[in-house]
């Protein structure tokens, strides 16, 4: 064990295997602390402390600094203390291999490294990386806080695979959050907030304020707040729900359809935009007047989008895909038409069909059951010759019976 203290110039100090107390004073110091549990302040000016092996306590003072923990699970402050991170400088923090608690003061980079490491952002804009960006493959479980201000947190800035399960938290501020591989949650805090949960079966929580949150492949979680929302839930089978505000909701956007998921959609309160995209969909407006969109699955689908709109006026936008029927030849196999979308709760005179792509004069009407429901099927009438059986099915309405439609129900735009 043993104490190194520095000049008013810059000085070159190293420690031993034991554990050392470094003090650099004044100057551009570099400090190294080898082996041991070490305690390390740069002093004035613009230092550079590496930690080396050990459970090290790195401290930048005040100017510019540079710290990297290299191994063990240190501690890591760009000022004088854990409580005390803002020394007025740009410093740079890598907390390296092992469990590190980075913190971080007015405008640094936080890099956590390999490990699952804890970062904490201050009230200003900071910069915050869980894992290394240099071709770590594993980079660990990692939380990150950004603290108030505009801050930007990446759970694993690797391109490769075997990302961590990370937790990012922007807290106050407009944020940008990227969780990359691995089962991340990721909360946007107040303000206008970006999250990118990227692969994996990722939570996200927009918080308040307007967010934009995009799942990636995966199962996803994404909630959004009270603001209004724009919501992706990409890959896979998602729950996306907007709570308050005029949302955008989007279960597949730009997925193809082998790679397309079972959504549920809930817009919440607000005017909503909900879009299931391919795969059989669950689509809940709520409060608000909401547009329902089941997406846009093969000519050839045989399960149903459900869409319930909720209490105010909706409107159910209706598939058009231009399926043709040709006639049923001896010895050929039957074309199934496509079934349509389910709609729960269509009230005439308060909801909408939205029927782009064809007019009322070619749609058809006709009571029918299904799984012991009784409704009514809205289908395009097919040429002459052709089965009603075979014709294409837009929607599937439940508890209305046909004779109370008319024009009035249906338009061709919103």
């Amino acid at each position: 064990m043993a104490t190194r203290n520095g000049t008013a110039l810059g000085d070159t100090l190293n420690g031993t295997n034991q554990a050392d107390t470094f003090n650099g004073f004044g100057g551009d110091d570099i400090l190294y602390g080898l082996g041991g549990a070490d305690t390390m302040r740069g002093g004035l000016d613009k230092d550079q402390i590496y930690g080396g092996e050990g459970a090290d306590r790195l401290f930048g003072d005040s100017g510019e600094d540079s710290l990297f923990g290299e191994g063990g699970n240190d501690i890591l402050s760009g000022g004088s203390s854990i409580n005390d991170t803002d020394n007025g400088f740009k410093d740079y923090l890598d907390g390296g291999e092992g469990a590190d608690r980075i913190y971080i003061g007015l405008d640094d980079t936080g890099l956590g490294g390999a490990g699952n490491d804890t970062l904490y952002g201050s009230f200003t804009n900071d910069l915050l990386y869980g894992d290394d960006d240099e071709g770590l493959v594993f980079g660990g479980a990692d939380s990150l806080n950004g603290g108030d201000g505009n801050d930007t947190l990446f759970g694993e800035a690797s391109t490769l695979s075997g990302g961590g399960s990370d937790t990012l938290n922007g807290e106050g501020g407009d944020d940008s959050l990227f969780g990359y591989a691995g089962n991340d949650y990721l909360y946007g805090g107040d303000g206008v907030d970006y999250l990118d949960g990227g692969d994996g079966n990722d939570i996200l929580d927009g918080g308040a304020g307007f967010s934009t949150l995009l799942g990636g492949a995966g199962l996803e979680t994404i909630t959004g707040g009270a603001e209004g929302d724009y919501i992706d839930g990409g890959e896979g089978a998602d729950n996306l729900s907007g709570l308050g505000g005029n949302d955008t909701i989007y279960g597949d956007a730009d997925a193809a359809e082998s790679l397309a998921g079972n959504d549920v959609l809930n817009g919440g309160a607000g005017d909503d935009f909900l879009d299931g995209g391919a795969g059989t969909d669950r689509l809940i407006g709520s409060a608000g007047f909401d547009v329902l969109f089941g997406g846009e699955d093969l000519e050839t689908q045989t399960t149903r989008d459900t869409l319930t709109g909720g209490t105010e006026t909706d409107y159910f936008q209706l598939l058009f895909t231009d399926f043709v029927p040709e006639p049923i030849q001896p010895g050929e196999p039957i074309i199934s038409p496509p079934v349509g979308d389910y709609i729960t709760d269509f009230q005439n005179g308060t909801d909408f069909f939205v029927i782009e792509g064809t007019d009322f004069a070619s749609l058809g009407f006709q009571n029918t059951t299904i799984n012991g429901v009784t409704g009514t099927r809205i289908y395009v009438v097919p040429d002459v010759g052709i089965p009603i059986a075979q014709a294409e099915t837009l929607a599937f309405v439940a508890g209305v019976n046909r004779g109370a439609f008319d024009t009035s129900d249906f338009l061709t735009s919103i």
